[in-house]
């Protein structure tokens, strides 16, 4: 017959165990804070029919399978639209550094003015990669629906003379995922802060990571696996 095992091993013995499940429930809980929390879904992309800057036809299809970054511009525009395009000219060099495959695209609202021609130099002046970043206009009606149906971004010609005109518009970065689905709206002055987080696209689920400003300055990346 075993001799009954002494008190006070059993106590050391309890103690470890419930120090073990502490341990492990701190870190359970720690993983958890640090897990990316999920973009809400706003619903699909407009069915659009645009063409680029070298006048090539674009739609919504040509969206698929890659995480996009839109913007909303018009070459004539003094006020945001530059800041606009210095922080999508910035998001080009990081994607460009991080070799993600993640598309850039500027949609003019003002495609009266804004051919594909004149698209074409502004794009030249922006140092856009044609590859990774088109520049998009069109039939007006067709950018203001899908600008303002689709997109849900506000856009409108504004009346200032005879024959003149101006034109406002929401000055957003519009993240969508490989699947055409919108995931996220980001102000411009937001962007170039990036004291928010970067986007992320893994394993085709997008994602929002908090992050710490890097010296001071830069914009959100994208990273798609």
């Amino acid at each position: 017959m075993s001799e009954a095992e002494p008190q006070g091993n059993k106590r050391t013995r309890l103690i470890v165990t419930i120090g073990a499940l502490a341990i492990a429930l701190a870190l359970s809980l720690a993983a958890r804070s640090l897990r990316p929390k999920a973009l809400p879904v706003y619903g699909p992309i407009p069915d659009f029919r645009l063409v680029d800057e070298r006048g090539v036809g674009k739609s919504a299809s040509s969206m698929l399978g890659q995480v996009s970054v839109v913007d909303f511009i018009f070459t004539r525009c003094t006020s945001s639209c530059p800041r606009l395009t210095a922080r999508m000219a910035e998001l080009q060099s990081r994607l460009e550094h991080e070799r993600s495959v993640a598309r850039l695209v500027s949609i003019s609202v003002d495609p009266e003015n804004d051919t594909p021609a004149v698209l074409s130099e502004y794009a030249a002046r922006a140092h856009a990669d044609p590859s990774r970043w088109s520049f998009l206009t069109g039939d007006e009606q067709e950018v203001q629906r899908a600008v303002v149906l689709g997109f849900k971004v506000s856009a409108a010609k504004i009346a200032t003379g005879a024959g003149a005109y101006d034109v406002v518009h929401g000055d957003w970065f519009v993240v969508v995922d490989r699947w055409g689905q919108l995931r996220g709206y980001w102000r411009v002055h937001v962007a170039r802060r990036a004291r928010k987080g970067r986007i992320a696209a893994r394993t085709g689920e997008m994602t929002i990571a908090p992050r710490a400003e890097r010296r001071g300055k830069g914009s959100r990346f994208l990273h798609q696996n």
